[in-house]
Order: C-alpha cells, then structure tokens, then sequence
C-alpha cells in the first residue's frame, strides 16, 4: 500500500493526457466537491470524539503553521517569481498557488500514511482554509499591485458545504456504524478519491497542458519543487522550535507545505484572468507536491 498513492497519481496524470473526456466530464457535472466531501466524511466517521480535546502545543502549532502557509509562502513565491524570469502567465500561477492554503484533503490522508496527527492536520487545514479566505486578497492586491475583487463568502460557503458539514455528518453516524468505520477498505477510499479528483482536475485543463513546451514544464517544474521544499524546510525548522513529537510533526510537515487547487483556480478566475496556462503552474505544483509527499510519507512513520 505505500506506493498506492504515487503510483495512481502516475495513472492519473497518464490518463488524463490520454483518455480527457470522462475526466472533463466529471468536472462539469462538480464530482471533485463530492470527492471532497467525501473524504471528510469518512474522515468524520473514523475520527473518535475523544481525540478532539485541545492539546498544549496545538496552538503554538497552528500559529507556525499559519505563518509558512499563508505568510511566508506567498513571499517565497513573489521572490521566485521575481528571481527566475519565469514567463508571466506561468509566474501569476507560481504566485497564486503559494498564496494558497493547504488541500482540503490530500494532506489529512498522507498524514494518516504517515502515522501522524490526523486530527491535527484536519484542523490545521480547517483553520488555515477559512484564514485563506481574508489572507488571499490582501497578499495578491500587495504582491501583484492590482486591484482585486474577490468575495470570501462564496469560497466560505463552499468550505461550509463540502468540508465541515461532511465531517460533523460523519462524527454523528460513527456511532451507528459500529466496527465498520475500522473495515480496511473505508480507509482505502480517501486515497483513491484524491487520485480520481488529480485525473479530473488534470483531464479538464488537458487543452492547456499542450500549450507549452518540455524545456517550459521542465522549468516550471524545478520551480516548483523549490517552493515545496523550502515550506517542507520551514515546517522541519518551525517542528524542532517547538519540540513536536513525531505524529505532530508529520501533521504539521504535511499540512503547512500543500496547497490547494481548487482554491487556486477559484482565485484565478477570480482576477479575470485566463486559467489557461496560468493554470500550469498550478497544477504541476499540485502534482508533483502529492508525489513528493507520498513518497516521503511512509518514511515518516518509519
């Protein structure tokens, strides 16, 4: 099972240059959201009520998370941006991914993988997600010197719906569903929902993908997973300040060092801008953090 997750990342991205019409399909009739929401139910239902008491370093935790997330991300990005001469198009999407908070999903279930907090990581996502909504326009308006206009409560509603709500649903059934919320194959389900929505969300910018060129991704790339391991450094460091255990610094690794998609699209729409090839950036970071991550998570809980 450790490399159930890269290798069907590898499967999605794979079939979603080959065979794009199912996936863009999906996408238009909003299966990701229902994926979504679906991981926080299962989430919510093996999630024990016992293991939400606050805890001493939690919030300690939670302000360094916040800072690398949604602070010094951002910077990080807008200097590597600066930095590299990166085509402005690709830059906007480098830009608009590290202003970002962290995915709504993948991060709980490579931090499960990892044997760390899941708790922590759900509400270390909950709480930089509804952040993000107030800390996004603000940063862009600074780091892009435009004006923008994007209204939180939609993207508040949204998280309300396919986040929260779920996972309350899930915490209210748990008790209804005795030994089944343990049964192997429901904890197989969050993994294979973040793949499907990799191979939909990759299928419904396929157009894009072939606007560029090998040299350009290659680029973009290495970019990328420069921002990515400077947010893993910075976590690494934030975790060795505060003395986390193992299990609260695999939570805080892998939570503090995503970042969402959707969001980053929503955001890119947002600004009036086309989601075309700004969207590359965007989708390799999103890519290639998930493959990264998976296989750096198994090493974590050894």
């Amino acid at each position: 099972m450790v490399w159930f997750l890269p290798v069907g990342l590898c499967l999605a991205i794979v079939a979603a240059l080959l065979l794009p019409g199912p996936g863009e399909s999906m996408s238009q009739l909003g299966l990701p959201a229902l994926l979504v929401a679906l991981i926080f139910l299962i989430n919510g239902m093996q999630t024990r009520l016992s293991g939400l008491r606050l805890e001493p370093r939690f919030g300690a935790t939670f302000v360094a998370a916040a800072l690398i997330s949604l602070l010094l991300s951002p910077l990080l990005g807008w200097l590597i941006v600066q930095g590299s001469g990166i085509d402005a198009s690709l830059g906007l999407g480098l830009l608009v991914i590290a202003l970002v908070p962290p995915t709504l999903s993948s991060c709980i279930v490579l931090t499960r993988v990892a044997g760390g907090k899941v708790i922590w990581s759900l509400f270390l996502t909950l709480g930089l997600n509804f952040l993000g909504i107030l800390s996004i326009p603000l940063l862009l308006s600074t780091l892009v010197g435009s004006s923008i206009d994007i209204s939180p409560w939609p993207l508040l509603f949204k998280l309300l719906q396919i986040v929260l709500l779920p996972f309350v649903l899930g915490l209210l059934v748990r008790p209804l569903l005795g030994g089944m919320v343990q049964a192997p194959w429901l904890g197989v389900v969050p993994t294979i929902s973040v793949i499907l929505t990799v191979w939909i969300t990759l299928s419904a910018s396929e157009a894009a993908l072939y606007q560029l060129s090998l040299p350009a991704l290659a680029g973009v790339a290495v970019l990328v997973l420069v921002l990515h391991g400077l947010l893993l450094l910075l976590s690494l460091l934030a975790a060795r300040l505060l003395s986390l255990e193992a299990g609260e610094r695999s939570a805080l690794l892998l939570t503090a060092s995503q970042k969402t998609l959707p969001v980053a699209v929503s955001v890119l729409v947002g600004l009036g801008s086309s989601t075309g090839v700004a969207v590359i950036s965007c989708i390799l970071f999103h890519f290639l953090q998930l493959l990264f991550d998976s296989l750096l998570a198994p090493r974590l809980r050894r």
